[in-house]
């Protein structure tokens, strides 16, 4: 293992970092020594800024970034840049170069097909290995959407003449490119497709000249969104629920059964942005084994937060942003429901869900309040959360 000092993974991960930037050899040596667990767990703890650099002085980079997780990774592209993706995208997994579009290629709930462009450019660089596992693994709805987007498709029987400016691979369907930057794109697409992968070409194909665009958008959004329940991202209807008002003498109850370690957790080991908050107070106070377990609870409500206010999931500032949200609301709630029952926040937060801390919280302080992108107007929504409070 690694002769490196026992210290949080971000400060190791610095260090390295500047030891590589004095004498490579050494950083390399270094790094020689962790698993790829491990250095991928370094990698994580960095800014995304330098994660790039840092992977650069990894011996296998390959075993290494399939162990990021899908945001990592994404994160880690977005900030060294798309000129950088190619080599990433490469050696990524599956569920990786899938996040990338889950993640960077959607506003709100519509697919950016401007932005996809970019990926579809940085898989092809990466070469036609990596661009036939992405024909595989991405939404056959998101590439017809794009091929639309950027091409025309027509049937030509064999007798009548080619239409000028149009390409066939196959002597019957043939292309006509919008421009010239999608006919680089389209060409390499349909030249990979028909040599490589002729069932996703013809559903490309077939998609082009039958499917409706507004059912590709349905199930590719269907599609997205299970997959991001996977990451721990809600879809818009439960993520809204962070909001519904919730009073104190309203609060119920909680029972979370976990098996729970006698150990406390040190304060300092909780992670930074808890530090100073009354949360990471509380569960400084709770055994390490509950604590666990609520912390991952609180990091689901400010996932709720980061779907419901329509942050971009792929941009490395979201969660956080989230998560002092998430934090500002869950500290509010805790503090009424200890002052209401006379009892410490550790026990408050033992016996309470922390998304209905977070409601409360937001229900007394109406600048937490959701930032309106779901809806034509703020009183849509507040409309909506004055009819749900009714209801309960």
């Amino acid at each position: 293992m690694s002769d490196l000092p026992s210290r949080p993974a971000r400060a190791r991960g610095t260090e390295l970092l500047a030891l590589g930037r004095r004498d490579r050899p050494a950083a390399r040596e270094s790094l020689s020594k962790l698993s790829p667990e491990e250095q991928a767990l370094l990698v994580g703890e960095l800014r995304p800024a330098v994660r790039g650099e840092f992977l650069m002085l990894v011996e296998r980079p390959e075993e290494v970034v399939p162990l990021l997780q899908e945001q990592e990774f994404v994160a880690t592209i977005l900030s060294g840049g798309m000129s950088e993706a190619s080599w990433l995208l490469e050696i990524a997994s599956s569920e990786q170069r899938v996040a990338c579009v889950d993640l960077d290629c959607w506003s709100a709930y519509d697919l950016d097909l401007t932005v996809f462009e970019e990926w579809i450019d940085a898989l092809i660089e990466a070469g036609r290995p990596t661009l036939v596992k992405a024909l595989n693994e991405i939404d056959p709805e998101v590439w017809v959407l794009a091929m639309r987007h950027m091409a025309d498709v027509a049937v030509v029987a064999k007798e009548e003449d080619a239409p000028t400016g149009w390409f066939t691979e196959d002597g019957v369907c043939y292309f006509h490119a919008r421009s010239d930057e999608a006919f680089a794109r389209v060409k390499e697409i349909a030249q990979t497709a028909f040599s490589e992968v002729q069932p996703c070409y013809w559903q490309l194909v077939y998609g082009m000249l039958f499917e409706l665009e507004s059912e590709c958008q349905e199930y590719a959004l269907r599609w997205r969104s299970g997959r991001l329940k996977d990451l721990g991202f809600p879809d818009r209807e439960q993520a809204m629920q962070a909001y519904r008002p919730l009073s104190v003498d309203r609060v119920e109850t909680w029972d979370l059964d976990a098996e729970e370690p006698d150990a406390l957790v040190p304060f300092e080991s909780l992670p930074e942005l808890l530090q100073g908050t009354l949360t990471g107070r509380a569960l400084s106070q709770l055994t390490s084994g509950r604590a666990a377990d609520l912390l991952g609870y609180v990091l689901a409500v400010a996932n709720s937060l980061a779907v419901a206010d329509g942050m971009s999931l792929s941009d490395a500032d979201s969660i956080p942003t989230a998560m002092h949200k998430a934090l500002n609301g869950i500290d509010q709630g805790l503090r009424a429901v200890a002052s209401a029952q006379n009892a410490t926040p550790e026990r408050v937060l033992d016996r309470t869900r922390p998304l209905d801390l977070f409601r409360i919280g937001a229900t007394l302080d109406p600048e937490i309040k959701p930032v309106p992108v779901h809806f034509s107007t703020l009183d849509d929504y507040e409309d909506a959360a004055t009819e749900q409070e009714r209801a309960d």
